[in-house]
């Protein structure tokens, strides 16, 4: 005896609920994690393009040094002004 039954009224509000509660936080993830990503990247964009444009000035900054000092020294002088720096920075942080 192979008889289908019928979800009553209950079961069949009971699916419903337990359906919309799982595609609100399907696409709660999905909305959240696409922002996560998006800030992420532009972060890490950030990041570079500030750390290339430090670069760019302790070159300029060497360069300008040499016409006055060894390079050797303008390199030495650059280091250490960057490594303070990022000292300064690091406690400041905390």
């Amino acid at each position: 005896m192979s008889t289908e039954e019928k979800p009553t009224f209950w079961e069949k509000l009971l699916n419903a609920i337990l359906r919309k509660t799982v595609d609100n936080l399907v696409d709660s993830f999905d909305h959240y994690s696409k922002r996560f990503v998006r800030t992420a990247g532009m972060i890490l964009a950030g990041i570079t393009i500030a750390l290339l444009g430090i670069a760019i000035i302790a070159v300029g900054f060497i360069k300008w040094l040499a016409l006055f000092l060894p390079p050797w020294l303008a390199w030495t002088i650059t280091g250490t002004l960057l490594l303070i720096i990022g000292v300064v920075l690091i406690a400041a942080n905390k």
